[in-house]
């Protein structure tokens, strides 16, 4: 018996998509494996004001979440984690496109 693949709800995004597009977007030396779900992207500035703008843009553009301006403040794009738990946040509360 083979059971099929589980896809994600709507607006869901790992940790794993967002470490990849951080990697390819900001840290091309990084292999994608190595970025912490933790690491502190502004403090280490991989992540500036701009930067965080093109997160939430892709968010918006590849998983259909699109964050509320309150939302877009440093402290919810610190890092993998926070990113995810933010497009959790704002796909729940029905921020989707």
């Amino acid at each position: 018996m083979t059971t099929e693949p589980r896809t994600a709800p709507a607006g869901t995004v790992t940790e794993e998509e967002i470490a990849g597009f951080v990697v390819e977007r900001f840290l091309p030396s990084v292999d994608v494996a190595e970025l912490d779900p933790e690491y502190d992207l502004l403090a280490t500035a991989v992540l500036d004001s701009l930067g965080l703008l093109q997160v939430a843009a892709w968010l918006e553009k590849r998983h259909g979440v699109v964050v509320p301006d309150r939302e877009l403040t440093g402290p919810r794009f610190r890092s993998v984690r926070a990113i995810r738990e933010t497009a959790e946040r704002a796909a729940a509360a029905g921020g989707r496109s």
